[in-house]
């Protein structure tokens, strides 16, 4: 970890266009100021791992959830091989 003192108005460059600006300095708070281009996202860290946290839990699949796509798909399946079923009865011709 790189350990930088800077003063309020001083700057840190990172990777030639990113600039943190300190703004204001007192007891426990530093305000710092971040120029970044539009493509690189910068977040407070408890957002980025709310966020995190948010995306890990979305991928997880229980299975309860799988055990219920599977009876959707059997039902779907089988209104529609049933609703063929009488739509090509009908097309037949009646003698």
């Amino acid at each position: 970890m790189l350990v930088l003192a800077r003063k309020v108005g001083e700057k840190i460059i990172l990777n030639d266009n990113i600039e943190v600006i300190v703004l204001d300095s007192n007891q426990n708070t530093v305000r710092i100021g971040i120029n970044a281009p539009k493509n690189v996202t910068v977040y407070r860290e408890e957002l980025y791992k709310e966020i995190k946290n948010a995306n890990i839990s979305s991928n997880s699949v229980s299975t309860n959830s799988m055990s219920e796509l599977h009876d959707l798909i059997k039902e779907r399946k089988q209104s529609f091989t049933n609703s063929n079923y009488e739509n090509l009865i009908n097309r037949l011709p009646h003698s």
